[in-house]
């Protein structure tokens, strides 16, 4: 079962972070490649920041 819990919160984590990269793609002027790179990451940081909060409103 543990398997799964980490499968699912890997899961989670990889939607937002298309999500997220998608939403910074939309917003930018210029689509280069130091802009892509620059995106995914800031995408990737809120993504965890995502799932931990949403982690924290939903289990107590």
């Amino acid at each position: 079962m543990k398997g799964r819990g980490t499968l699912l919160a890997v899961a989670e984590t990889a939607a937002w972070w298309v999500l997220l990269t998608a939403l910074w793609l939309v917003f930018v002027s210029t689509v280069d490649t130091l802009e892509c790179a620059v995106g995914a990451g800031a995408a990737a940081v809120a993504a965890l920041a995502a799932r931990g909060a949403r982690r924290a409103v939903t289990r107590r």
